[in-house]
């Protein structure tokens, strides 16, 4: 072989290996992003978000969409501010990874199902009341000063209702601290005995590059 194919193949391993490494470091991420999701530790989140470029957002459900830097603090810093409510327990577990990694190694993104449990309060006076919350994370990822960090953060909704009641008869159930969009958006999915859930997240598939925010709501089935 010569030195050309050599160096070429070394190229693509380096690339190969490193998108494997990126994967790694983004599950390590969002776990990261889990452990902070309490009512103590909320005001950290913005750590784990690309605070540096300025289209970084999150949507939670059928709430307004959170833009940039700014937004990010108001979301976690502001609005979701809990210390002063006692008997607040939120426990969101991570399964069912999917990541892709961009070809070019600069985005990413990933899909995760997130069963959890919450007991929330509607004011700081009233009495706790136990809470089953399943949704999915849809999120995009990006490297900014050479960190992996959250760059869209998207909550799907599927189950939010009453421990209880049970999700077959559930009154949707949400203390709405985020605000609630005029429309609906997609990232609202919840349980209803009146339709047909839609099956979103879809998967991420493979790219080369940055090209489309809504990939996560696509239609058709991956072909295996």
């Amino acid at each position: 072989m010569e030195e050309k194919e050599w160096i070429g193949r070394i190229e693509r391993l380096e690339r190969e290996i490193g998108r494997w490494k990126a994967k790694e470091e983004i599950c390590n991420l969002m776990a990261h992003y889990e452990v902070l999701h309490n009512q103590k530790n909320m005001s950290l989140h913005p750590m784990d978000f690309a605070m540096d470029t300025p289209d970084v957002s999150v949507q939670v459900a059928d709430s307004e969409i959170y833009y940039g830097p700014e937004g990010i603090k108001k979301l976690y810093c502001g609005n979701y501010h809990m210390e002063e409510y006692e008997g607040i327990m939120l426990v969101h577990y991570l399964t069912s990874p999917c990541i892709e990694v961009a070809a070019d190694g600069k985005t990413a993104r990933g899909v995760w199902w997130s069963p959890g449990i919450e007991t929330v309060k509607r004011s700081p006076e009233s009495e706790p009341e136990a809470v089953w919350c399943f949704g999915a994370y849809a999120n995009d990822f990006i490297l900014e000063n050479g960190k992996w960090k959250i760059w869209h953060m998207r909550w799907i909704s599927q189950v939010k209702c009453p421990y209880s009641e049970g999700w077959a008869d559930q009154r949707t159930f949400y203390v709405r601290t985020a605000g609630r969009a005029k429309i609906p958006p997609a990232t609202h999915n919840p349980y209803s005995k009146k339709y047909i859930q839609e099956s979103i997240p879809m998967v991420p598939l493979p790219y080369e590059t940055w090209n489309d925010e809504q990939w996560y709501l696509r239609k058709e089935m991956r072909e295996r």
